[in-house]
């Protein structure tokens, strides 16, 4: 995720493949980072665009705990979100800063 979070565009298998293996003393198979890739956008992680002559990636969160929330509330559903809400009643200036979050959107 790192090297498709550096790339300000979506990315290839083949360029994030040739990014990894500039960083690593025992290189990956391409088709070690294909599969990892296919997985990811099967989980909604990385969104895959095949309009153009080979598959384009990008991420669908700027950042690992985007990810992680996003999950956590698909699995959990309203429990979730009550229990980050019970969170930020706790804590006013969670509570504030979770305010302005949600009149920015």
């Amino acid at each position: 995720m790192s090297v498709v979070w550096a790339n300000s565009a979506s990315v290839t298998v083949r360029e994030v493949f040739d990014q990894l293996n500039a960083q690593r003393a025992e290189p990956l198979a391409y088709t070690t980072v294909m599969t990892v890739m296919n997985r990811l956008a099967s989980k909604n992680v990385l969104r895959r665009d095949d309009t153009r002559r080979c598959y384009r990636y990008e991420a669908t969160a700027t950042n690992v705990a985007g990810i992680a929330m996003r999950d956590v509330i698909h699995t959990h559903g309203d429990a979730a979100i009550a229990q980050f809400v019970a969170e930020a009643r706790a804590d006013p200036e969670l509570l504030d800063r979770l305010r302005d979050l949600l009149e920015e959107s």
